[in-house]
């Protein structure tokens, strides 16, 4: 008899391990009609490696039996049938496509939960990392760096078709509106106005002191040569040192003389994921497209979860305590959210690692661990704590930044349910909703290194407060990359440049900093600046699924 529910598994291509094997024994023996429930056993077992896997994998082990039956035993129990019943059987083939989903929220650690991908040119698809990421990388991977990103932008700049290769675009007619692009590496001896694609950097000060740019890709590097009077047609732009730009121009001896320069648009995110065939798994975690597509048809009945963000929330500040006392209480009275979203640095001054400073600073999470305790609707619907480091905070002055340790929070992720202390930058999927927190003063460092001064579109004076917002937002979606910098700005860790790109385009991305806060959209991307809230008060409310951002506010007491 168990030979022959052994090969109902066999007879579809499945081999159980032993252990699995001796599980599958135990549990039809129990069973009233062990052939039928053979048969409803290996379909849910099929459907459960599908789901995790996206394929059905041949060997399966004791684990994977397991949860099935669990998830079998569960949907009999709750139908009040037995489990081959059709109402039993449906159940349990829900039970097991949403196990270990949750409640449909996965914080993602960016050192552990996101692989890099690798784009092969060859075939046009993209492949996790032979190696992966190393903390102790080799000095290939800081060339590897700009090649990565390089390809990216390429292949995002030929998506839309409005952009021909050279090599594709000889002896073929191109269609309207279809611009035929050099690379760099092609330039020289190419006479005539030319459109190639590079990375524009600052190339070493000559005698008289002058900024010197160049344009290179992976193969070639030519100077850059403009003159202020023909930067006018493209000043209002906000282009840094560091960014990959479209440049037009001509060869002249040795050095490009640009006519005009723009940044390359981003695509919605949508045409990523169809035409360039991105994995779902760039953006972080392990969850499969069935997965995926099991927590998008569940957002219609959980349209109601929202994330609480805030920046720069100074835990040795008396203000800011009663301001989150307040925020707390009111959620606690209506709708608890989802997730509170804290963003660094949590001290007013600059981590110090002396007896004093650390004290200092535990002393800090010991006064919110008191507030926490006093909420308790939000501990029951399961709200979600996460804690992003700032650039004062505790740890390596590099980027992706660790999470604070326990030591340090004074272990409020042991004490208090379903506190998170994540890195920076932090990523959240929501169901099938993608997020970005990042905690640095990037939008500050952007006017620092801009290649040209920004103007105003309308006039020829500087650029308005609103104009500049809308450059920032644009540049990072643009450049798809969190930090559009020279890596000496930035600071990035060579191995982890992957877990600042934002490519395909998230759903939101939420900076915070010093910077005044706004809100603004490109691309199907929501953006928002969040503004220090030890200063006003001020954070944002955010929902996932009805895609909505609010700005908010918490009044000080005495007023």
């Amino acid at each position: 008899m168990q030979r022959a529910w052994l090969r109902e598994f066999s007879g579809l291509g499945l081999q159980l391990r032993p252990q699995a094997a001796k599980l599958v024994t135990q549990f039809l023996t129990s069973c009233d009609d062990p052939q039928q429930m053979a048969e409803a056993l290996v379909e849910h077992t099929k459907a459960y490696c599908r789901s995790r896997q996206g394929v059905v994998t041949s060997i399966i082990d004791a684990e994977t039996i397991q949860n099935v039956i669990n998830a079998m035993e569960k949907a009999s129990a709750e139908a009040g049938a037995n489990a081959t019943d059709p109402a039993s059987f449906e159940a349990a083939q829900n039970g097991v496509a949403t196990m270990e989903l949750g409640d449909g929220v996965q914080v993602i650690n960016v050192f552990t939960d996101m692989r890099p991908y690798d784009f092969l040119k060859a075939t046009k698809e993209w492949r996790p990392a032979v190696n992966g990421a190393k903390l102790f990388p080799e000095p290939k991977s800081k060339c590897k760096i700009y090649a990565d990103r390089y390809q990216i932008m390429w292949s995002r700049l030929l998506i839309k078709g409005e952009f021909v290769p050279e090599v594709e675009a000889i002896g073929s007619a191109l269609l309207p509106g279809q611009r035929v692009i050099t690379p760099v590496e092609s330039l020289v001896g190419n006479l005539g106005k030319k459109t190639t694609f590079g990375l524009m950097s600052r190339a070493d000060q000559d005698e008289s002191g002058v900024r010197k740019w160049m344009i290179e890709d992976p193969h070639q590097t030519y100077p850059l040569e403009f003159a202020e009077s023909c930067t006018q047609a493209w000043d209002h732009q906000l282009i840094t040192d560091g960014c990959f730009v479209i440049a037009e121009g001509e060869m002249l001896g040795d050095k490009f003389v640009v006519h005009k320069i723009e940044l390359p648009e981003a695509v919605p995110r949508q045409m990523s994921l169809e035409r360039d065939q991105v994995p779902v798994q760039v953006f972080g975690g392990g969850l499969t497209d069935e997965q995926l597509n099991v927590l998008r048809v569940a957002e219609d009945e959980n349209q109601e979860g929202v994330y609480v963000v805030l920046s720069e929330v100074h835990l040795d500040s008396v203000q800011v305590l009663e301001r989150l006392a307040d925020i707390f209480q009111g959620y606690e009275d209506s709708t608890p959210p989802a997730a509170y979203i804290f963003m660094g640095n949590f001290y007013s001054c600059p981590f110090l690692p002396t007896q004093e400073g650390v004290k200092s600073y535990r002393e800090g999470f010991e006064r919110l661990k008191l507030l926490m305790r006093h909420i308790p609707n939000h501990v029951e619907s399961g709200t979600r704590f996460i804690f992003v480091p700032g650039p004062s905070d505790p740890g390596a002055e590099m980027l992706p930044r660790t999470p604070l340790t326990n030591y340090l929070t004074s272990d409020i992720a042991k004490e208090i349910p379903s506190v998170i202390m994540g890195t920076n930058p932090c990523r959240v999927r929501h169901f099938s909703r993608e997020m970005v927190f990042f905690r640095h003063d990037v939008l500050k460092l952007l006017r620092r290194h801009e290649v040209v001064p920004l103007r105003d579109p309308n006039h020829e004076g500087a650029a308005s407060p609103e104009h500049v917002r809308n450059e920032m937002v644009r540049i990072l979606l643009d450049q798809a990359h969190l930090a559009p910098l020279p890596l000496q700005e930035s600071n990035i860790m060579w191995d982890f440049d992957h877990t600042l790109r934002l490519y395909p385009l998230p759903d939101a991305v939420f900076v915070g900093g010093v910077s005044q806060p706004f809100e603004g959209e490109h691309k199907g991307c929501i953006f928002c600046s969040v503004g220090p809230f030890s200063r006003d008060g001020c954070f944002h409310a955010y929902s996932p699924i009805k895609e909505y951002v609010e700005v908010c506010g918490a009044p000080d007491r005495q007023n």
